[in-house]
């Protein structure tokens, strides 16, 4: 599936959890204290999937393009994955 980020960014919030699961890439996962996130590439972005620790619910996906955003991740990444990534 071909979607820019800004069109995929406008839709609801499910739709862009169910295209992430169908055609993203899953990097890595993470926890902090209020969530739980996990990472994709999804065409030429990444998005994090963003859900509550208490509930499991979806509370946001983010995406990002900027590498010093996968910081947290860097650890889990496996670069094999992001071969096909190409930053804007």
């Amino acid at each position: 599936m071909t979607i820019s980020r800004a069109c995929f960014d406008r839709q609801p919030l499910f739709i862009r959890e169910g295209a992430l699961r169908l055609w993203g890439v899953p990097l890595a996962h993470r926890a902090d204290v209020c969530r739980d996130r996990q990472l994709y590439s999804f065409n030429d972005f990444f998005a994090e999937l963003c859900y509550d620790k208490n509930d499991g619910s979806l509370t946001c996906v983010c995406t990002f393009t900027r590498p010093q955003r996968l910081e947290p991740y860097l650890e889990q990444v496996n670069l094999d994955k992001l071969a096909d990534f190409k930053p804007l």
